[in-house]
């Protein structure tokens, strides 16, 4: 009989206890598939005396010392603290001493991978990642494996369940969003403070993965233009159905001839695409590559039970790998780092520029104190900008202090409409900033 494989896990939270309760109710049947005994030694947990931690097995030593906690002997280190420190330092030391590391830290990753995976090759250790995009949603091992051998276009995706379970309510009730909010917050689908989810960059952070596996570059998240739900009104829900369409917080990646384009952004999106009808909790990833065409994953990407799925699955490639099954060890990628360049200067040989081609047709919503001349002085900016009017479209109002009306234009290049976009926040008619928002049609 082979040895037993030793897990040190770093992290007692929603996650993290998901995961121990799987290790012990399922280890009979790891054993027999692996033929080795995986046997979880350490919990590294700050506030573990505040939590009920009877029912973990008597042999698994909790502490609330990091130190005490990374001087325990491990195969596998598990990082499911989040943020960046300790688990930075947890997850860079653990590689640097040819251990099997697994993490769901998509901060981390989204920051860190090309060092990650540099140590991993220089120390021959193993890393293991699945559970950072989409929870339970194998689409890191699709890129990894499953699609290695086309050639990807386009990846798009509702990568956070907690702005999509907010943009569903508030299109199937017309709550307006603090009241939508509030409700997340109360089933658990959003944290107390759920800035990083509604702000889009949690988002933003996992197209930078997926965009890894699926282009080869490691892209700086902040380089990625992001927008998020807060500004999304109810009456932007009334004209998204006028145009038979959803709206959807989206990261979308895709290559243009040489080019990159990255978004993070609500899309009003046609109801003729499968991601329109994806609601509550839900997260969808669709894939297109050049010969197998579009496919799509969809399920729980976020909560305990669906990320600890990945979590273990990680940690059992990770056993095989500690017995010399280099098969499921992680695809290299490119070694090489995109930068913006988006002004069309100082090109690199091989390195993309970003979003420099990126195109689409735009809903432009405005709330505005009536008066004669509105339409005229818009349309004069658009024209200005060389965009072309799609439609203009009205809701009936009985306040003319405060009367939303939408414009939609033709596929327009994002570096115009951020420009014509910046001239209307200065029109001073507007009650609020107009919203500015791309339309994905098929």
């Amino acid at each position: 009989m082979s040895k037993e494989i030793h897990i040190a896990l770093a992290g007692l939270g929603t996650v993290g206890t998901a995961v121990v309760r799987l290790l012990q109710e399922e280890r009979s049947r790891y054993r027999e598939k692996l033929g080795v005994p995986l046997r979880l030694v350490s919990i590294f947990d700050r506030s573990y005396r505040r939590k009920e931690t009877s029912w973990i097995d008597p042999s698994v030593k909790l502490t609330d010392s990091l130190d005490e906690f990374l001087g325990t002997p491990a195969d596998i280190v598990v990082e499911l603290i989040g943020g960046i420190e300790p688990a930075d330092h947890i997850i860079s030391l653990s590689l640097r001493r040819h251990r099997a590391v697994v993490t769901a830290n998509k901060l981390l990753l989204a920051q860190s991978a090309r060092r990650y995976f540099e140590l991993a090759r220089e120390h021959n250790a193993y890393l293991g990642f699945e559970a950072a995009v989409a929870g339970g949603i194998p689409i890191l091992r699709v890129l990894r494996r499953s699609l290695l051998s086309d050639q990807l276009i386009r990846l798009r995706g509702i990568l956070n369940g907690t702005c999509n379970f907010i943009l569903s309510e508030m299109a199937e009730s017309g709550r307006p969003f603090q009241d939508v909010l509030k409700e997340a917050q109360q089933r658990g689908y959003a944290e107390a403070d759920p800035t990083l989810d509604i702000s889009g960059r949690d988002t933003t952070d996992k197209l930078a993965i997926l965009a890894l596996f699926a282009f080869g570059h490691f892209i700086d998240p902040q380089l990625i233009p992001t927008q998020g739900i807060t500004a999304i009104s109810p009456v932007d829900f009334s004209f998204a159905r006028k145009f038979d369409c959803a709206i959807k917080l989206l990261g979308v990646a895709e290559r243009i001839d040489h080019d990159l384009s990255l978004r993070v952004s609500p899309f009003l999106v046609s109801e003729h695409l499968t991601l329109s009808a994806v609601s509550g909790a839900f997260n969808a990833i669709e894939v297109t590559g050049a010969r197998v065409g579009p496919i799509l994953l969809s399920g729980k990407g976020a909560g305990g039970d669906p990320t600890a799925v990945s979590v273990v699955a990680d940690i059992l490639n990770a056993a095989l790998w500690a017995q010399g099954e280099r098969r499921f060890h992680f695809q290299p990628v490119l070694n090489r780092r995109t930068s913006d360049r988006a002004n069309g200067d100082e090109r690199t040989p091989g390195i993309p520029s970003l979003n420099v081609k990126e195109t689409y047709p735009y809903y432009i919503r405005f709330f505005v104190k009536d008066r004669p001349g509105i339409i005229a002085a818009v349309a004069s900016i658009l024209a200005r900008w060389g965009i072309n009017i799609r439609s203009v479209v009205q809701e009936p109002c009985s306040d003319p202090l405060n009367l939303p009306f939408v414009i939609t234009v033709e596929p327009t290049l994002s570096s115009i409409m951020d420009k014509a976009a910046a001239e209307f926040r200065i029109l001073d008619f507007n009650r609020v900033p107009p919203l500015v928002l791309p339309i994905l049609e098929p």
